[in-house]
């Protein structure tokens, strides 16, 4: 079944109550549904899915001093986040050195945290927290760094066909290692490393969180020590970040466990890395203190000396020691947290769009024909009977894209932001908002009723009897004088998703629509075939709920969600993510090219061809995408901020000073 989420106040995108015992309601204020699926492209088919184990503006990040009342100085993300040393050809090394440690610096830093993380290894949980401390733990054979660019990190340089790393069809990837490394108890860290956690990532007793693209590697070689041949079936796109990402790296054969139960794994909670730092004590629901790693392979570095996580579950709490100089951040603010900080106007305050993005979903099945029968007799009256409510399924009148575009224009996002989410999202224009997908030109739809009113009443729906709702004259297909109605479903999953589905139902009334909000239980609405879900079985007419791509790639999700042969049906197992069966040639073509373009710059390119055609045909409407705030005290240094990872991504480069 769908796993719970808990809200935009929490860092915790997935998280199951049973494996967290101690989290309290008021921990985790909203909740959120994801469909319990899995994106996979197969050997048999171009995609197939397993279950799950377990928001646009031109520039969504933002740094600022504090201010109260206004939202800060915005800058763009290229200014502020170049890396002399990230390039999107070969990086021989880790961004830039930054300068020697600030005079007096404290050597310590204190980050509270609200809870205990699971443990060190985001493959098997996605809280957030896990993903803060793995970073400084673990580090993958290659990185993403704040311009979308990838560099090496325990590799010696990425693979490309220009360096002979990838061969000409693509399908040969020889990744070359770094021959100083070593793990932080004194091991070298060898080829073989990577063998077992390919072996691990693919192993089928792990239930992963995250998608790995492991299963299209047929084979993996390890020649010597230090290199690493990988083959695969067909290209894989983001092969460059499959072995890196937030929080997850390489993991020590010698100090982890068995390969078959990674659950159990020693090194979740008693990690051994490569990283800048190493545990040195935890003590549970006390804190977390990680220390300076002595063999860390980049020298002078890290120039902390400590990160202490204390726990504190009270939120205010945290703000309370962030504005006494008591701690030197406060993550994952809430609304209740901003308006108390902002008397401390000397904090830095980091704004970032997180994963998840509310959405509008469309059924754009084919409406089974009526039976002769069943046309409404005509009334002796200007406008036929309501009619009776049939079985839910494809309405006839979304069909039309104008009726899609008039209910797109009917929405206020910056209302449902401000209202709803007390400013804790921003408008959405598509899927492409965050990190190194983000695409300037697409914008979020502007809210203009007027317009909708008009597109209506250009497609055929007008108010001719003054009643308030708009009735079909020359709709082909429907009866004449049939009122424009649609059956508008949420899960029950969260409050503030129900406020949104109620605001969002008064716009598209105040145009003429009849709408009937309804809630469902998730399985309900998003279970599988077997379980009768109203989505993969097309029994629903128009869906609201929130959803993201895992990580910084989107390739494999976009396929899922919006190819063509993705639509629940035979050919893949009533198992597609393309519930409101979408079908555009042009999106199946670009998604294909797109599996081929290693270079996420050019890749980029492509994702935003796919963005401007969704936005046209409104398969989903896009609201609000869902953001991350955080507060930095001044003095924290040298703390660059990446939207394709983790805040503590080059932790080796803090500083405190006085």
């Amino acid at each position: 079944m769908p796993r719970r989420c808990a809200g935009w106040g929490s860092p915790i995108a997935e998280w199951d109550r049973a494996t967290h015992p101690k989290a309290s309601a008021s921990e985790a204020p909203a909740r959120r549904t994801i469909h319990p699926v899995r994106m996979t492209r197969t050997r048999h088919g171009p995609i197939s899915r397993r279950r799950f184990p377990s928001v646009m503006q031109t520039s969504p990040v933002s740094v600022s001093p504090w201010r109260a009342g206004a939202s800060g100085l915005v800058l763009t993300l290229v200014a502020l986040l170049l890396l002399a040393a990230c390039q999107t050809v070969p990086a021989s090394a880790p961004p830039a050195p930054v300068e020697p440690p600030l005079p007096g610096s404290l050597m310590t830093a204190i980050v509270p945290l609200p809870r205990d993380p699971p443990g060190f290894n985001a493959y098997l949980s996605d809280t957030g927290y896990e993903e803060l401390l793995g970073e400084l733990v673990y580090e993958g054979l290659a990185e993403m760094a704040p311009d979308g660019s990838f560099y090496a990190r325990l590799a010696l340089e990425l693979p490309t066909q220009e360096n002979g790393g990838i061969s000409p069809d693509g399908l040969t990837v020889t990744w070359r290692l770094r021959d100083h490394v070593v793990w932080s108890d004194g091991r070298p860290f060898t080829s073989d490393d990577v063998r077992f956690t390919y072996e691990a990532l693919q192993h089928p007793n792990n239930k992963l969180a995250r998608d790995t693209g492991v299963e299209l590697i047929d084979s993996l070689e390890t020649p010597d020590d230090y290199t690493v041949v990988l083959r695969y079936r067909e290209p894989y796109a983001n092969l460059w970040g499959q072995f890196g990402g937030r929080g997850v790296g390489i993991f020590p054969r010698h100090a982890c466990g068995d390969l078959g139960w990674m659950y159990g794994w020693q090194c979740n909670t008693e990690p051994v890395g490569t990283g800048p730092f190493v545990l040195e004590s935890w003590e549970e629901g006390k804190q977390i203190v990680m220390a300076r790693n002595p063999r860390y392979w980049q020298t002078e570095r890290p120039f902390l000396d400590r990160i202490i996580f204390p726990i504190v579950p009270d939120g205010m709490e945290r703000a309370d020691m962030l504005a006494d100089g008591d701690s030197d951040a406060a993550l994952w603010l809430t609304p209740e947290q901003l308006k108390y900080l902002d008397r401390t106007p000397e904090l830095r305050r980091v704004t970032l769009p997180g994963r998840w993005l509310l959405r509008v979903v469309f059924n754009l099945d084919t409406p089974p024909s009526p039976p002769p029968d069943s046309t409404p007799t005509p009334a002796p009256r200007r406008r036929a009977p309501t009619p009776t409510p049939g079985p839910p399924g494809p309405n006839p009148a979304l069909a039309d894209p104008r009726v899609r575009q008039a209910l797109d224009l009917a929405i206020d996002r910056q209302r449902l932001a401000d209202e709803v989410f007390g400013g804790r999202a921003r408008p959405a224009s598509g899927e492409f908002f965050r990190g190194w997908t983000e695409c300037p030109d697409l914008l979020a739809t502007l809210y203009d009723p007027e317009a909708a009113r008009l597109l209506l009443a250009e497609a055929g729906w007008l108010d001719l009897d003054g009643n308030g709702i708009v009735e079909a004259h020359g709709v082909a297909g429907i009866p004449e004088n049939t009122p424009l109605q649609i059956r508008f479903t949420a899960p029950d999953s969260w409050e503030e998703l129900l406020k949104a589905q109620k605001l969002v139902a008064q716009m598209w009334k105040d145009i003429g629509v009849r709408v009937s909000a309804e809630i469902a239980a998730p399985r309900d609405l998003q279970g599988t075939w077997e379980e009768k879900g109203l989505e993969v079985q097309s029994r629903f007419e128009v869906d609201l709920w929130d959803d993201g791509y895992p990580g910084t790639d989107p390739t494999d999700y976009l396929i899922w969600r919006y190819a063509s042969w993705a639509a629940p049906g035979p050919r893949n197992n009533n198992q597609g993510g393309n519930v409101m069966r979408f079908r555009n040639s042009e999106v199946d073509r670009l998604l294909q090219e797109a599996l081929t373009q290693v270079d996420p710059r050019e890749r980029r390119t492509t994702l935003c061809q796919i963005g401007r055609i969704l936005a046209d045909e409104r398969p989903m409407l896009y609201l609000v995408y869902f953001t991350e705030v955080h507060a930095l005290s001044p003095r924290l240094q040298n703390v660059v901020i990446n939207p394709n990872d983790t805040l503590t991504w080059d932790a080796f480069n803090w500083q405190v000073s006085r």
